[in-house]
């Protein structure tokens, strides 16, 4: 069974800025075993976005955000937004 987290976040900054900061920050979400499939921002809302991403685990998620939090807020990502839904097929 394969487990995927779908991320919903608040930026501070406009869709492009934090994109290109995302993007740069790939290489250490693969290396968690964490591998993005779609990122975008809500039609009515350019500054709610969402990730969907295949994770090992919600615990190597979980560890990854923890280690790479302060990056992560460094892209426009309002971390006390977050909100995680663990998906499943």
């Amino acid at each position: 069974m394969a487990s995927y987290a779908l991320i919903k976040f608040k930026i501070s900054n406009d869709f492009s800025e934090w994109e290109q900061a995302f993007y740069a920050a790939q290489p250490m979400a693969r290396s968690a075993g964490i591998i993005e499939l779609f990122h975008g921002m809500a039609e009515d809302d350019p500054q709610t976005c969402f990730v969907l991403c295949h994770v090992p685990s919600k615990e190597a998620m979980d560890s990854f955000f923890a280690e790479a939090g302060a990056e992560v807020a460094k892209s426009g990502h309002i971390l006390e937004s977050t909100e995680v839904t663990m998906l499943s097929n």
